[in-house]
């Protein structure tokens, strides 16, 4: 399985990545800002560099085959959430953007019934471009906001906020005919007047994540895979081959798949 060290280098957090293929290890910095540009030609964006390390709360909810913990928000408008607090053997895939939609993420899904939660971005996921999300909304998948234009939100007015945050749900709802509950801000970066933003469209909660698996490369926070992780993919040509190889991953580390909304959506808000 892949494996991650996290050092400091002159304050500077590095990840050091060992490839799922056995590849030599790699370094590569996490970056906090990439610009408004948005999507990578492989689908991907920018990784931050984690601000606060991943919750640990125990579970003291349990409703029908979950057992999840509260979500804390500790005075925020909204929780920011890393990683979901379960004694359940469940991880949690989630794929951002949407600029890349290849039919064979739709086959895949179709055969394998996988659970997946889908942070879109406006501009990539508007017009003709409703059908092909539709078509995996139809086979389980869902829809969260993930802004209007892909740009990073920390430091922008709450104005300019609000309408990146808050856009997405409404659209999404005409779209889809299911209004959104959670947003993930675009590069991890967000900021006390995200947070009021998603407060002020009813969103329940702000998403970040404890995994990335990207290229085929696996990257997670700590070691071992744990249950609970969010893991954070993108929508790019090679998504269905990543996702069969992840799956073998999970299922290897005795953890499944779960939907990231089911554990949300049953978890209280503890302030």
């Amino acid at each position: 399985m892949s494996a991650i060290v996290v050092v400091a280098v002159l304050g500077v957090l590095t990840w050091r990545i060992v490839s799922g293929s056995g590849a030599e290890a790699l370094t590569a910095r996490a970056e906090v800002e990439a610009g408004p540009g948005g999507v990578k030609s492989d689908g991907s964006t920018a990784e931050p560099s984690a601000t606060e390390p991943p919750p640990t709360t125990t579970p003291t909810t349990t409703v029908p085959e979950i057992t999840v913990g509260a979500l804390e928000a500790k005075g925020r408008p909204v929780p920011v959430v890393f990683r979901i607090g379960t004694f359940d053997p469940v991880v949690f895939i989630t794929i951002d953007d949407g600029g890349i939609q290849r039919p064979e993420l739709v086959e895949y899904v179709r055969a394998t019934g996988i659970p997946i939660t889908m942070f879109l971005t406006e501009r990539y996921t508007s017009g003709d471009s409703v059908g092909y999300f539709k078509q995996l909304q139809d086979l389980g998948a869902t829809v969260q906001a993930h802004s209007i234009t892909h740009t990073s939100l920390r430091g922008k007015s709450l104005e300019f906020q609000t309408k990146e945050v808050c856009q997405p749900v409404d659209s999404y709802e005409r779209n889809y005919s299911v209004r959104p509950r959670y947003f993930r801000p675009p590069y991890g970066n967000y900021d006390t007047n995200t947070l009021l933003a998603a407060k002020s469209c009813g969103l329940k909660a702000v998403l970040w994540w404890s995994a990335t698996y990207n290229n085929g490369t696996l990257a997670l926070q700590e070691q071992p895979f744990r249950r609970g992780e969010i893991i954070l993919m993108h929508f790019n040509d090679h998504l269905a081959a990543d996702l069969e190889t992840l799956v073998q991953q999970i299922e290897a580390a005795g953890l499944r798949p779960a939907l990231l909304d089911d554990y949300l959506d049953a978890a209280p808000i503890q302030p």
